[in-house]
């Protein structure tokens, strides 16, 4: 049996004969998912409905029976479920992986994203390796805050300019890259992302972001030095608001930086946003001060697995 080959415009394809998949109705696809695809991860995030067109939502249909659905494109699945009655998880898998080297080029890693406790074994007995990061979010509500800073520090909102093919950035990029080598250069999330120089730090994020989120975002600065010390930017996740990134320099920590710029953001997102979202490593320092300003932290999961290169 001849393979099609992976196009954005081919609505189906066959797997062994018996099993089909075929591109999905966003919205439908997303109540289905968020039904089956994991209860524990959707009940913490209620008002996912994972509705993204981007993201090729199929179907995977046995004869004429939808059975389960799944996002797939070269050298990427996820969000892979099941409808009960049908259980072979594994089997729909290993027809996808098949599949899905043949899309793919195999000069690059075929990675699954974020993968939770329930289908770690499912992934690796299809042969995806597991990466050494278990990473989570967690989440809480906005909420007002009464916030103090001491007068020989500057609080400042990230400004992003835009050129006229309409790409943005920050104003500051350079600036803000200096800042977040300092900060994470040597930390798990600069040793996950392979970010070893400060060239690895240039922030792109204002292409996920809005001026909502931009201005709820914060630098803070030094006054005697006039040098960025820390900084909290946040981004849109979904719909929700989200922490892309914060940090502060080594030689000010402990004094609370990290925990004002926070309440900055929930301060300032309160009435828009009901929300605010960020993702954490397993052994980031950080969490402590998550935990201490209420985020609930959600399921455990595997941040990336892969099918090796060729």
């Amino acid at each position: 049996m001849s393979v099609k080959q992976w196009s954005e415009d081919t609505i189906s394809y066959d797997l062994n004969g018996e099993w089909t998949i075929r591109r999905a109705e966003p919205g439908e696809w997303g109540v289905y998912c968020s039904v089956y695809y994991n209860m524990q991860y959707n009940g913490f995030f209620r008002e996912e409905v994972y509705t993204n067109p981007r993201r090729n939502a199929f179907w995977i249909y046995k004869g004429e029976s939808r059975i389960g659905g799944v996002r797939m494109s070269p050298n990427v699945i996820y969000h892979l479920f099941v409808i009960p009655p049908f259980n072979d998880s594994f089997g729909i898998l290993k027809q996808l992986k098949k599949l899905l080297i043949q899309w793919s080029d195999r000069k690059e890693p075929i990675r699954t994203y974020e993968v939770l406790p329930d289908q770690v074994q499912l992934y690796a007995r299809a042969g995806f390796w597991p990466d050494e990061f278990r990473c989570r979010w967690m989440q809480r509500p906005t909420e007002e805050f009464h916030i103090n800073w001491e007068d020989n520090l500057r609080i400042e909102s990230p400004e992003v300019e835009e050129n006229e093919a309409g790409d943005k950035r920050f104003i500051l990029a350079e600036e803000i890259a200096r800042c977040d080598f300092e900060s994470f250069r040597g930390g798990l999330d600069a040793t996950r992302r392979k970010q070893t120089v400060v060239g690895d730090f240039l922030p792109t994020d204002p292409n996920y972001s809005n001026e909502i989120l931009t201005q709820a975002s914060t630098l803070v600065f030094d006054n005697a030095t006039d040098q960025l010390i820390a900084g909290c930017r946040l981004c849109l996740q979904e719909n929700v608001a989200a922490v892309y990134s914060i940090g502060v320099n080594p030689a000010y920590r402990g004094r609370g930086l990290a925990t004002r710029m926070l309440q900055r953001a929930l301060t300032m997102l309160k009435g828009t946003y009901p929300l605010l979202r960020l993702y954490v490593m397993e052994g980031n320092d950080a969490e402590s001060v998550y935990y201490n300003l209420g985020f609930k932290p959600g399921v455990q999961e595997v941040q990336n697995m892969y099918i090796p290169v060729n």
